[in-house]
């Protein structure tokens, strides 16, 4: 069987093709394209392109979606019904499931014999106490209303999970640790023994670490303060998750172009690291807390993997949790262990989700052992 997965990022776009047989399943082919907004249509096709593959040998296509709800936590057939759910979920997850419902609708254009099938990124962290699940709010009208924290890229933190238990030549199940997925969308996961504990984002992807355009914690007072300012839930919504953040703070989404103004004396780009590195510092204490002291600290994403500055002031910031990085190993860049000898283990791995979804829409069909 041949499958192909495709993952719509908040930046990007990208496709993989995968063998599947007895022996499990093997990637082929990878592609990736920028997100352009409108044209996502025209990207699935150039993609698919890209992957060499004729589409009439296609058997499958795997989709993740960011927000799948409380109703599913393991993949599932894409059919209109499903489609109609997660749709109506688009509202809270604006950036990522219209983008992987459009991808969707163009594949079944291009693949109309394939099966399309749905992983969810909230899956991985569906099993986590009622603690971590509720906002303090009203219990009934949470209830009412689906408010909960349901906690995302959760398929990002099992694939770095993973790679952190072959580097160890142990099994996932086996494994703490605090990963941090840090890329145009950022987020931390506290896992122990392979499980989801604790993560960053909560009823939608706008909780939790400073991101590229998004604002990650705000106070609900504030947010109040923007609507009685006279502005709409919608520009309030606009504001929150294309115009804050990293832009919002230093006038650019790339990390990049934020440490070189920085380095010209912009006071702006400054705060804006200086807010980004403290909320991650913050969230790692107490996630290791939650962890009694154990784990491994686990970066991972486009700023995770290759921004050496930012891990680097990150373990600053973590000296009392005994996390030092070996500068040579940090600078060196590529996947392993970048921390010095006798301090806590930390890792730098390339996520790879199109992987685990490959796997995921693979078990679901049957097709692999």
């Amino acid at each position: 069987m041949h499958l192909v997965v495709l993952n719509a990022g908040t930046a990007t776009l990208k496709a993989a093709l995968a063998a599947v047989d007895g022996s499990g399943v093997h990637l082929l082919a990878r592609a990736e394209l920028e997100r352009g907004d409108g044209a996502l249509p025209q990207a699935v096709t150039a993609l698919l392109e890209k992957l060499g593959r004729p589409l009439e040998d296609i058997d499958a296509c795997a989709h993740r979606f960011v927000h799948g709800g409380s109703a599913h936590l393991a993949p599932a057939l894409l059919d209109s019904a499903l489609e109609a759910e997660l749709e109506a979920l688009s509202g809270l997850a604006p950036l990522h499931n219209p983008a992987a419902l459009a991808c969707a609708r163009a594949a079944r254009e291009l693949l109309p014999r394939a099966k399309q099938v749905a992983v969810f990124d909230t899956a991985f962290h569906g099993g986590r106490a009622p603690e971590s699940q509720r906002y303090a709010l009203p219990w009934d009208l949470a209830d009412t209303l689906g408010i909960r924290r349901f906690g995302f890229h959760g398929i990002a933190h099992e694939s770095l999970l993973r790679s952190l238990a072959r580097a160890r030549g142990g099994v996932p199940e086996a494994q703490d640790a605090v990963t941090l997925q840090l890329g145009a969308g950022c987020s931390a996961c506290a896992i122990a023994k392979g499980r989801s504990l604790e993560t960053s984002m909560g009823f939608t992807p706008l909780e939790g670490l400073v991101m590229a355009t998004r604002s990650g914690d705000v106070d609900p007072g504030a947010l109040l303060a923007l609507l009685r300012s006279g502005r709409s839930a919608d520009e309030v919504e606009r504001i929150l998750t294309r115009e804050s953040g990293l832009l919002g703070l230093a006038g650019s989404d790339d990390l990049r172009e934020v440490l070189k103004a920085e380095s010209r004396g912009s006071e702006r780009a400054r705060v804006a690291l200086a807010l980004f590195v403290r909320r991650i510092v913050t969230t790692v204490g107490a996630y290791l807390t939650l962890l009694d002291g154990r784990g491994a600290l686990v970066f991972g994403g486009g700023i995770g993997e290759h921004s050496a500055e930012i891990r680097a002031r990150v373990a600053a910031g973590l000296r009392a949790w005994n996390v030092e990085l070996d500068a040579a190993r940090n600078a060196a860049g590529g996947s392993g262990r970048v921390s010095r000898d006798g301090s806590r283990d930390v890792f730098v791995f390339a996520t790879d989700e199109e992987s685990l979804i490959a796997g995921a829409a693979a078990d679901l069909l049957g097709a692999a052992t």
